[in-house]
């Protein structure tokens, strides 16, 4: 009796035991389900309209990302206005001749391949991107170059801003600059745990369209050295890591993406007085619709992150 007695106190003891360790687990569980279970909800642009802003692509010529980017931007907006389409010849074709048919009033960046860049930029700079952006689109929607000087987390959460109900561009999509300058992006909303337009949100995810592909997500070459489908979300850890995207700034390291350089030397770096010594380079560069009304800045004026006129000289 006294060795059935040990046994089951033996017993009992390894059964409470095992009853604690499987609250333990339980209560671990369940934290970690709550925490797992945070729900993102997507900010941004309809999709259906972004499906039709983006039937042309992919872009027409190797360098034309920008231009199939104002293109996409352009029957966006138009839609948003009247759902119709602009009445005008709004393919990409056009809009390259529009852009080569203007020049800033501080010059043509010498070497620039559009005539409206203020650089020496292999295509579209972020100059002729605002420009075309702000010409193709309807009355009294405003579009700049913005460019951040923080870092990429800081300057995704503050393009953010753009998509939720407190949007500052009826969840326009964006013009993002990826790859170091060398190609863009169309940003069309962002995945995130609550309206990003307030503060206080937390963002998981971009949502992307590469112009580099089209809807059967083939490209002009067969190459996918960007997103893999053309609409494609980013996991805001890989978007600010991965180099392709904004895993690195601006920069001129390639040749092809240079900061102004204009015969009156108006936008040209580097800007002493303000303790700033690049134009784009080593920062992050959008093209956004906005609240800057063109009449009072215009469109040929680019943005800091806090909303003033980048320093020129």
């Amino acid at each position: 009796m006294i060795i059935n007695l040990l046994r089951r106190l033996v017993f009992a003891f390894v059964g409470i035991s095992l009853a604690l360790a499987l609250i333990q687990l339980s209560d671990l569980s369940g934290e970690s389900q709550v925490q797992a279970s945070t729900s993102y909800s997507f900010y941004g642009s309809n999709h259906a309209w972004m499906l039709t802003a983006t039937n042309d692509w992919y872009q027409h010529q190797g360098n034309w990302c920008g231009i199939a980017n104002i293109r996409a931007i352009q029957v966006y907006d138009w839609l948003y206005y009247n759902g119709k389409a602009p009445q005008w010849d709004n393919s990409q074709e056009a809009i390259h001749n529009r852009l080569n048919s203007y020049t800033s009033p501080w010059g043509h960046g010498p070497g620039g391949y559009v005539q409206s860049d203020i650089s020496g930029d292999g295509g579209t700079d972020p100059h002729s991107i605002a420009y075309g952006a702000w010409y193709d689109t309807p009355i009294n929607y405003w579009f700049h170059n913005w460019i951040y000087r923080t870092s990429s987390t800081t300057a995704t959460y503050d393009f953010g801003t753009d998509f939720g109900k407190n949007t500052v561009s009826h969840n326009d999509p964006i013009s993002v600059t990826i790859d170091g300058g060398y190609h863009s992006f169309v940003v069309d909303g962002v995945w995130a745990s609550s309206d990003p337009s307030y503060p206080g949100a937390t963002i998981s995810s971009i949502d992307t369209w590469d112009p580099w592909l089209n809807h059967a997500n083939k490209s002009v070459d067969g190459t996918h050295p960007f997103n893999q489908t053309e609409n494609q979300v980013w996991s805001l850890k890989d978007w600010t890591t991965n180099r392709v995207m904004w895993g690195q700034a601006y920069n001129t390291n390639n040749g092809y993406d240079p900061d102004p350089d204009t015969p009156n030397h108006y936008y040209v770096p580097p800007f002493n007085n303000y303790g700033v010594p690049y134009h784009w380079n080593a920062y992050y560069v959008t093209i956004e619709q906005d609240r800057i009304n063109d009449a009072s800045t215009s469109h040929d004026y680019a943005i800091d992150q806090n909303g003033n006129l980048a320093p020129h000289n």
